[in-house]
């Protein structure tokens, strides 16, 4: 068994620097260099009409003016801009980016000073030799994530060697009783002449101890560019331990006048084929959600609140782990899973594109954002994966696109790309996703340390049997390694219900995506994840509902199963997710999530609650989702039953069968020994 060694977070927020970091936050934009408007970044020009049948892919121009002096060392520092990106300094082209979600810089000429300038055109145009180019997620425009004017003054930390960050930490040993951690920053001395200064090296402990502590003087020659390294040694560490002990040290860097303060969390941990994860040292299955960055009027383009708000919603649900798909999201989210005990999976946006006619740019590409992303993202303690691709395969490798997928390629360029991501960071796995059961010819052959696939059993195929997930795997296991589960899960529209067994699925009808299926898809996948604990993570498909132009489905809504209207707002949407996107509903799957997750509250939920209407005199089974030890059913206030336990695999799916619904509204309450009690009344119907 192989064991991984990880370390740390750095925030921007609590970040010191010698003069300025100033958030560059006010910026006039235009579609057309003609019209333009103010603007508040992050921003992006997809955030109204992302959600529709087409949305607009090509330029859009911010412009803003900084000033500058002569006598600092600045910098332009784009957190990202989506999805190429040129940016211009009174008027000439300072630097060209590719590639929407990771961090650049744009280091300014000290000759400048007084009002400069700065505008940035960003493209969302498809380009064949950039990442991503098909994907089910709208690939939107804009200055989605913060900008930056960095201001140093005499000697400072170099923000491009090791990303905004400014320096990384790798983790040499960390066992229970002891640390050993290497941090190594490159410092710049932009002075004709030699600076002699002094360098501090301190770590601090949660209630601001200092722990450890090295200082040194420095002599450096004028334009230096030094990198500087010291090791941090630390007995009895106090480990960052999940959800339960987010345990977060403080390290302080001080070189001159240049301080940085930032979060480190100490930790070991390691997959395994048999046992899957463990965390330091002891078992931790890891079960969570996949992610998009994206909400309603504002696509990816986030503030730190709105980000803040969608975490307080995956605290809620209780998961332990988030894989951030398709593409590595704002810094700040990485921050909030660090201090909340999450560990996450990050990827790149290689998503279905490998063809016979891809370009050497096109691999360029992919190396420069594995780079960009492993280099920036460092030293966050939440993340242990690194992911280098999703779904290669034929369905989305649209032949237009690049020709024919290429299943050799694939292979060959993958094994390129992980042993770069491993020379960037031998402390973290790097592992892949795929869709095809790795049936694709040579696949597997493919390099990896981990092999996620992503399947929808009983939506996409075999519809009604959920079964295949289980020998799945379990091939997958056997044949190609460490094995997770990426997606899984099923289209559910809240407002779309049926009580009629033979409505419950119909694919070649796509309007219609019951809640009552959502339900039976769920509870039938938790089962056989039970059932595995050798998956070192699952993580279903999705926790928000997001758009998606190509999608024109679940769109029909209907409260009794027998009327469906159809609701255009629905359309565009790719409703798979736990949570609408507008954050207002929480659907019945969330609360079997809830109830398997987040043992810190009791939960008592009645599901096929918005159902509300059923045929008077017809005899049905409640659902309930809940993690309390026993349950007592009433109806209409009298008791009718009462379980000690749910008895079955996941212990909160319980089952109240042979229930009658009366000729008038009938009430069914579910009440824990502790009091937590949840109703639903339903109407009957007649005449069916």
């Amino acid at each position: 068994m192989k064991r991984f060694l990880l370390a740390l977070a750095l925030s921007f927020v609590g970040l010191t620097l010698s003069a300025t970091d100033t958030l560059l936050s006010q910026w006039q934009f235009s579609l057309d260099g003609k019209n333009w408007e103010s603007v508040c970044v992050p921003h992006s020009y997809n955030a109204v009409d992302g959600h529709s049948a087409a949305y607009y892919r090509g330029p859009g121009i911010y412009r803003t003016t900084v000033n500058l002096r002569t006598d600092r060392s600045q910098f332009l520092l784009f957190e990202g801009a989506a999805q190429a990106a040129k940016v211009y300094v009174n008027g000439a082209l300072a630097l060209a980016h590719k590639g929407g979600y990771t961090p650049f810089v744009v280091p300014l000429d000290k000759v400048l000073k007084g009002e400069n300038a700065i505008d940035v055109v960003c493209d969302n145009t498809m380009d064949l030799e950039m990442i991503p180019i098909s994907s089910d997620f709208n690939k939107n425009g804009g200055l989605h994530y913060p900008v930056h004017l960095l201001e140093f003054d005499g000697v400072y930390f170099d923000p491009v060697k090791f990303g905004p960050q400014r320096f990384h930490l790798t983790q040499k040993l960390v066992t229970d009783a002891r640390v050993k951690a290497l941090v190594q920053a490159k410092v710049c001395n932009d002075a004709r002449g030699e600076k002699k200064v002094n360098v501090a090296w301190t770590l601090k402990n949660a209630e601001g101890k200092t722990v450890w502590k090295q200082t040194s003087l420095v002599a450096l020659p004028g334009g230096a560019r030094q990198l500087l390294t010291e090791e941090i040694q630390l007995n009895g560490p106090h480990l960052w331990n999940g959800v339960k002990d987010p345990y977060l040290y403080t390290l302080e860097i001080q070189v001159g006048k240049d301080k940085i303060v930032s979060e480190v969390g100490f930790r070991y941990f390691s997959i395994d084929r048999d046992k899957g994860f463990s965390l330091n040292g002891r078992p931790y299955p890891l079960r969570g959600v996949s992610m998009h960055q994206d909400q309603d009027g504002k696509a990816t383009a986030l503030t730190h609140e709105d980000i803040e708000s969608d975490y307080a919603i995956v605290k809620e649900l209780g998961c332990n782990f988030l894989r951030l798909a398709h593409y590595p999201h704002n810094e700040h989210a990485f921050r909030l899973c660090d201090r909340m005990g999450i560990i996450v999976q990050t990827e790149i946006p290689w998503v279905n594109v490998c063809g016979v006619n891809a370009t050497l740019a096109y691999f360029e590409n992919i190396h420069s954002q594995m780079e960009e992303m492993i280099t920036s993202l460092y030293n966050h303690p939440s993340i242990v994966f690194w992911g280098m691709w999703n779904e290669l395969d034929n369905w989305g490798n649209k032949e237009e696109f690049q020709g024919k997928l290429d299943e050799r390629r694939v292979v060959d360029e993958t094994a390129r790309l992980y042993d770069a991501a491993k020379d960037l960071d031998r402390t973290r796995y790097v592992g892949l996703t795929d869709c095809s059961i790795f049936k694709r010819d040579f696949y597997t052959e493919l390099k990896a340390d981990y092999y996620s696939e992503n399947k929808y059993f009983g939506w996409y195929t075999t519809y009604g049997d959920f079964s295949g997930l289980t020998p799945m795997m379990k091939w997958i296991h056997d044949n190609m390694g460490p094995s997770n589960i990426s997606e899984y899960g099923v289209g559910c529209n809240p407002f779309c219900h049926t009580w009629k067994e033979e409505d419950i699925r119909r694919y070649k009808d796509d309007r219609r995506h019951p809640e009552e299926y959502a339900n039976r898809s769920h509870e039938a996948h938790v089962r056989q994840i039970v059932a595995m604990p050798w998956l070192n993570f699952t993580s279903l498909w999705i926790l928000f509902d997001f758009p998606v132009a190509d999608r024109k489905e679940g769109f029909v809504d209907s409260e009794d199963g027998v009327n469906y209207v159809e609701n255009p707002e629905r359309m565009y949407m790719n409703d798979k997710g736990l949570v609408t996107r507008d954050r207002k509903t929480k659907k019945d799957s969330f609360y079997l999530y809830k109830s398997w997750w987040n043992h810190d509250v009791e939960t008592v939920y009645i599901s096929g609650r918005r159902l509300l209407k059923r045929p008077a005199g017809s005899t049905f089974d409640l659902t309930v989702y809940s993690n309390a030890p026993r349950l007592t059913l009433y109806r209409n206030g009298v008791e009718v039953a009462c379980k000690e336990n749910s008895g079955e695999i996941t212990g909160v799916i319980w089952r109240f069968p042979g229930l009658q619904m009366g000729a008038e509204p009938t009430s069914f309450r579910v009440q824990s020994d502790k009091g937590t009690v949840d109703e639903v009344v339903f109407q009957p119907i007649y005449g069916l």
